[in-house]
């Protein structure tokens, strides 16, 4: 048994292994896509990648791709699909090699395919790019409007020489986020 642990130590793994347990990736089938993505998109921000399990471009992405998922985690859906297992939904989505991404940002925006380098910065910095702001810049001529304005709703001040609100302050600033 020890010599068949040794040997097994030193091996990498050459399929993509989306563990539940492990990763924020929410895995996604040609079934359950409408259910997943399509039917959030009035109000959510996804993204979806499209892998095939035994491509090493794919197993390398899986944790820049994860990245991805945990920073994005509760602000925008972050799916993966296998197109070893759908090869026809892949198909019809247009995706021809994997690795690929495809974001679906809020309706009416299309959906769209990511063209840029496949790590966690860039795919990561596009999604975030479309949660919707409903963020008010306060001045000191709106102030008294803004705090007096729909009392019921609580109001909070951040503080900022940023000339954009940070990503978790947008996801916050949706009327779906306390619903």
């Amino acid at each position: 048994h020890t010599v068949a642990l040794c040997g097994l130590h030193g091996m990498q793994a050459v399929s993509v292994e989306i563990d539940a347990m492990k990763h924020d990736i929410q895995q996604i089938t040609m079934s359950n896509f409408d259910g997943v993505i399509s039917k959030f998109r009035d109000s959510a921000v996804s993204s979806l990648w499209f892998f095939k399990g035994d491509n090493k471009a794919d197993v390398s992405f899986l944790d820049e791709y994860n990245k991805v998922a945990a920073d994005l985690k509760g602000m925008a859906k972050v799916c993966a699909i296998s197109c070893t297992d759908w090869p026809l939904f892949c198909e019809k989505q247009g995706v021809k090699e994997t690795p690929a991404v495809m974001i679906y940002p809020t309706n009416p925006m299309p959906a769209f395919k990511y063209e840029g380098k496949m790590e966690s910065k860039g795919v990561l910095a596009k999604v975030a790019r479309f949660i919707p702001d409903f963020t008010t810049k306060v001045t000191k001529e709106n102030v008294d409007g803004f705090i007096t304005t729909d009392p019921t709703k609580p109001k909070v001040l951040l503080f900022s020489n940023k000339k954009t609100p940070p990503t978790i302050w947008k996801a916050l600033s949706s009327e779906t986020v306390f619903k």
